[in-house]
């Protein structure tokens, strides 16, 4: 089974809305002298929490990823960034599960349309689905596990694309899978009213108030995550994965430390 529909057809990004936080509630106003006062004590916590990153036994040490994506909230230019997903699927245990999860979820898909569409004989065809909702009541597509990724991208989107090869295989009854498939990651990056961070308990009102007034701005994190994945028949036969990255993926460019970036 999958948990998003598919349909042959080239990679297309389907229909995700994301919330516009504290602006969903609140209209905009011009910053008070208080709200400026607030928001430098917040950069400085920024400048604090970027110093002690990898230095041990000292709390929050391991939030490259969060920092990076708060500098750029806290910049206030509202453009969309690239983050990497590879690096959350690879540190973060929600993150492997939802890899696995979407590994499976492509080869389905594959299987399905080729089933539909081409019943017993070979077949060539791309794939693209809905999105699936990461950080929900769904366990195959959950919620960060650590903080680092709780605060980088938390609850998020997720669509699937795939270029497929099939040959049917009449000694086994059954085809012959090659899928070279994308997961298409995006989430909105903002506060919201009425939630707070899991780690540190601090409301989200601490943050929200800087989208209202314009000293920050929320803005959209993207990326992307490409697998080759080989097999026959119905999933999950025996199959084999390729094209995952041999080199330790870096830590965000935007981090302002080098050691924070390595």
């Amino acid at each position: 089974m999958t948990y998003a529909v598919y349909r042959r057809g080239a990679a297309s990004r389907p229909h995700i809305t994301h919330d516009n936080g504290f602006l969903d509630k609140f209209a905009r106003r011009a910053p008070t002298t208080s709200d400026r006062m607030q928001y430098a004590q917040w950069r400085a916590k920024l400048e604090a929490g970027e110093a002690i990153q990898g230095v041990p036994l000292v709390p929050h040490n391991a939030l490259p990823d969060a920092l990076a994506a708060y500098r750029h909230f806290l910049d206030g230019s509202g453009t969309d960034r690239q983050f990497s997903y590879e690096r959350y699927a690879a540190n973060d245990p929600s993150g492997q599960v939802t890899l696995q999860s979407a590994i499976l979820e492509a080869m389905n898909a594959a299987y399905d349309v080729h089933t539909l569409n081409y019943p017993g004989i070979d077949g060539s065809f791309s794939f693209t689905g809905s999105a699936i909702a990461c950080g929900g009541t769904n366990g195959y597509f959950p919620y960060p596990k650590t903080e680092n990724w709780q605060k980088a991208i938390g609850a998020h989107q997720i669509w699937i694309s795939g270029d497929v090869v099939a040959k049917w295989n009449a000694t086994k009854n059954a085809a012959d899978f090659e899928v070279t498939f994308t997961i298409h990651a995006e989430d909105r990056y903002n506060f919201n009213p009425g939630a707070k961070d899991i780690a540190t308990g601090i409301p989200d009102d601490a943050n929200g108030v800087f989208e209202i007034t314009g000293l920050a701005k929320q803005y959209m994190n993207y990326s992307t995550l490409t697998r080759h994945a080989t097999w026959t028949g119905k999933p999950p036969a025996a199959f084999s994965v390729s094209m995952v990255p041999w080199l330790r993926q870096r830590q965000p460019s935007d981090n302002r430390r080098v050691r924070n970036v390595l």
